[in-house]
């Protein structure tokens, strides 16, 4: 029998993979993304600092396909949870 808490904890677990995938295979776009937001709400845009965009570019890529391959981790430790109450436990908290 599903219970909301277990048909919540399969989301969280899956929305925790999707963004984990997202941050780890496509970093460039969460670059982009990032920028475009920065361009907005920062007090520093890179169209006023290009030079620190770009210098600090490779870092911050390899900050996003970190990030991405932590919450790739966490999110499969959360599905196998999540597996398993499905199969195996006969009453999972409500």
């Amino acid at each position: 029998m599903a219970t909301p808490a277990l048909a919540a904890l399969w989301a969280l677990a899956l929305g925790i993979l999707a963004l984990g995938a997202g941050l780890a295979f496509r970093a460039g776009t969460a670059i982009r993304v990032q920028e475009r937001l920065a361009e907005r709400i920062s007090w520093a845009p890179p169209s006023d600092h290009p030079d620190y965009y770009d210098d600090t570019r490779e870092h911050r890529l390899w900050t996003f396909r970190f990030g991405g391959t932590v919450l790739l981790v966490v999110g499969a430790c959360l599905l196998a949870v999540a597996a398993y109450a499905t199969l195996f436990l006969e009453s999972f908290p409500a």
